[in-house]
């Protein structure tokens, strides 16, 4: 893979991230004006958010795997 088709790939994914993390936000706006403010389900979002940041925008996963020099 040459570097246009890796930054092309990292916008995408960042692209996907944005949409994904707007929709959970969109969602979490009907299920407080449905439910109330149910804390349960809020909460619940709340981790998937948390989960999606840690894993694209603070590579957490590569805490885990071995270092590879370039």
């Amino acid at each position: 893979m040459n570097s246009k088709e890796k930054k092309s790939t990292a916008y995408l994914r960042g692209f996907i991230t944005l949409i994904v993390l707007a929709a959970l936000t969109g969602g979490e706006f009907w299920v407080s004006s449905v439910t109330n403010g149910s804390l349960v389900f809020l909460f619940i979002i709340a981790l998937i958010k948390a989960a999606i940041i840690l894993q694209y925008f603070m590579h957490v996963s590569h805490l885990w795997s071995e270092e590879t020099h370039s």
